[in-house]
């Protein structure tokens, strides 16, 4: 048996996505168990719900080290996140592959902790410079929820557009649920080439829509992150402005035939749930931490499974995202990401983007 755990958030303001996230992994760790487990040792999932309450999340962390997990998968939540690594570190019990990943792990190696995806202040470099070479350089207005990572994001910002030869128009920093009018007022006064949202969903689409009814789309693109995809935003997009769309994304569509795999095991096992861009991020994470386990063989422990992770080079761990690359001197597994764009109220996808860690 190997045993895994995950704090996560079932219940309170997010959690719908902490349950589609976590379904889309068990999903992949039942058909897994299915075919015969790992190295023929099946998954043990033990899932804790800490309603994106840090306190709650360190007391589950501490629990789940008492059942002897090997491993801990998939958490969310910025501040959950970091107040668990220091404590997983000291007892040399991986934390593999959260949906969030922070700079304080990232961008330099903490020997029990692994990222998946780089942190957004890289992805906001690159999806930047991307822009710039796809449609040549312009200005740039950014848009922000705030989070410990706004500073960080608008200094790689104001990096990549000077880099390519651009000018950084503005910014806005939008609270969460608040009125967006005010501040889509500001970007529309602006008119630029480029507006670059790390904002949420929610407010993203708001601004967006309000973008379009006044006829004050950015001329060139319409540029986001890892946080943007998803229904919300694909089916609230106006049609005028889904040609401007493009988004980095953590895996390709729920909709490509990559995809497929996921969506099978979800029908399965979850047949309630819908497949979408949650539900197969969670699925991509869940088969990297197969791959990482298949790796380490018949030392399926904390330090194990570290070794094994650091010696994966470009192994492709999951269809949906670009090979994945470990090193004991770099525990972020993707330095591309897809990139996205909007058809008919549907993602669909465009190719790649590198995004080096630490640019």
């Amino acid at each position: 048996m190997i045993r895994l755990g995950q704090t996560t958030h079932l219940s309170g303001p997010a959690g719908a996505f902490g349950k589609s996230f976590s379904e889309g992994q068990q999903a992949v760790f039942k058909a897994v168990n299915d075919a015969g487990g790992v190295n023929g040792r099946k998954i043990e999932l033990t899932v804790l719900d800490d309603g994106l309450d840090v306190a709650r999340a360190v007391q589950n962390v501490r629990t789940l080290i008492g059942k002897k997990s090997v491993a801990i998968v998939g958490v969310s939540g910025a501040g959950s996140i970091e107040a668990m690594v220091p404590i997983l570190n000291q007892a040399k019990i991986p934390l593999l592959f959260p949906s969030k990943s922070t700079a304080s792990f990232t961008n330099k190696v903490v020997p029990y902790a692994f990222a998946g995806i780089p942190a957004y202040p890289d992805q906001a470099h690159a999806v930047v410079g991307a822009a710039f070479k796809k449609s040549g350089p312009g200005s740039v207005f950014l848009v922000q929820t705030a989070s410990d990572q706004s500073r960080a994001n608008l200094a790689q910002v104001k990096k990549a557009v000077a880099d390519g030869g651009g000018t950084l128009a503005g910014e806005v920093i939008v609270p969460f649920g608040a009125d967006v009018s005010p501040f889509a007022l500001r970007v529309a006064k602006q008119r630029t080439d480029y507006v670059l949202f790390t904002s949420g969903p929610s407010e993203t689409t708001k601004v967006v829509q309000h973008l379009a009814k006044e006829n004050r789309l950015p001329r060139l693109g319409i540029l986001g992150l890892t946080t943007l995809p998803g229904d919300t935003f694909a089916q609230g997009t106006p049609t005028s402005a889904q040609r401007l769309v493009y988004t980095l994304a953590a895996t390709k569509p729920p909709t490509d035939p990559s995809a497929k795999e996921c969506n099978d095991a979800l029908a399965k096992y979850y047949p309630d749930t819908k497949p979408d861009y949650v539900t197969t991020f969670g699925c991509m994470d869940a088969q990297m931490v197969v791959a990482g386990l298949k790796a380490a063989g018949d030392d399926v422990t904390g330090p194990g499974i570290v070794k094994a992770l650091e010696s994966l080079k470009d192994s492709q761990a999951s269809p949906l995202i670009p090979p994945v690359s470990f090193s004991s001197t770099s525990h972020v597994g993707l330095t591309s990401l897809p990139v996205v764009t909007v058809k008919d109220g549907e993602f669909i996808s465009a190719g790649t983007v590198p995004v080096p860690v630490g640019s």
